[in-house]
């Protein structure tokens, strides 16, 4: 059962959802938010870890009236749901937790500008939770992210539940628009997710190795999204495999698909490879070549988008 689309299909039908589909939602004339806006921050008493302290409701009101217009997204990953400890450190475990959030700012040719951060902590040593702390912290520090507030409570399991608000940076990628005749690429190779995966799986341990970098930290690819944004027509982040994207971008603009390379369809359902899933059209391939290679960005094509094809193979349902 795809309880993910279960569910949104059961939200759409009480008539209170709205903008739901993207890897982010785009709000618009934020800058007339009340300043008497109410937000909950985390009361951090402990010197030690005041750092992780929220800002206070109408600073959080200041920051939204900065800008004009801001892109929204929000992503957990979820210990025993998304990864095991065991798995990797806790610093590479925290470090995707972010990444991860703003590989879908990107995703949208978006800069990511502010997060909000809840997160649940197990029982957790002193210098553990540091580490977690610094991770998430580095990353922030690394892309110019500030983290504005959130929660953190205790829980079973590790787990984190970020919201990352961002700045368009030219014209948004979405996930209508795509037409027949469009060339649909990927950027990166997909599949070494899944391979590192299946290994975990059987009891191997991970080897920081070439074949593994894709499960333990996403290539954020934003230098190509702001390059292509201006002619691509749709994109969206490879969170669930691109059959899977392949299937939404097929639901949402009424398309389908030439026939896919039959030795890639495994590959194909390798979820949490968070590259970019994009289409153009033809007369704009050479630029796109240009492009790639000015970024050094490798690009598997995928299809073309046809009014008339052969029906996808079905996506295999992660999380």
């Amino acid at each position: 059962m795809d309880c993910e689309r279960l569910f949104i299909s059961a939200l759409h039908k009480s008539g209170v959802l709205l903008g739901v589909g993207d890897d982010a939602v785009l709000l618009q004339d934020v800058s007339r938010i009340s300043p008497r806006i109410h937000f909950f921050t985390p009361r951090i008493k402990s010197p030690k870890y005041r750092h992780l302290q929220g800002i206070s409701s109408s600073s959080f009101a200041r920051v939204l009236g900065k800008h004009k217009e801001l892109l929204v997204a929000a992503d957990g990953f979820c210990e025993h749901i998304h990864f095991k400890r065991e798995w990797l450190s806790l610093e590479e475990i925290a470090t995707k937790a972010m990444l991860i959030n703003i590989s879908d700012m990107f995703a949208m040719n978006a800069l990511p500008k502010y997060a909000l951060l809840s997160v649940a902590l197990p029982h957790l040593q002193a210098k553990e939770i540091t580490q977690i702390a610094q991770a998430l912290a580095n990353v922030a520090r690394s892309y110019n992210v500030k983290l504005i507030g959130g929660d953190t409570m205790k829980g079973e399991s590790l787990a984190f539940h970020i919201t990352m608000l961002g700045v368009p940076n030219g014209k948004i990628l979405g996930r209508k628009g795509l037409k027949a005749g469009d060339l649909v690429y990927c950027t990166g190779r997909v599949g070494q997710s899944l391979y590192a995966l299946l290994w975990l799986l059987r009891g191997g341990k991970i080897a920081h190795s070439k074949r593994f970098a894709r499960f333990i930290a996403p290539c954020l690819r934003d230098q190509f999204i702001a390059a292509i944004a201006p002619f691509a027509r749709v994109g969206l982040d490879v969170s669930d495999g691109v059959l899977r994207e392949l299937h939404t971008l097929s639901a949402l603009n009424h398309l389908r698909f030439s026939s896919l390379t039959k030795s890639r369809i495994p590959a194909y359902k390798s979820g949490e490879e968070y590259e970019l899933l994009f289409a153009i059209a033809p007369r704009h391939k050479h630029r796109l070549l240009r492009v790639a290679k000015r970024t050094r960005t490798p690009l598997e094509f995928i299809a073309k988008a046809k009014r008339i094809g052969s029906k996808l193979p079905r996506a295999r349902i992660w999380h």
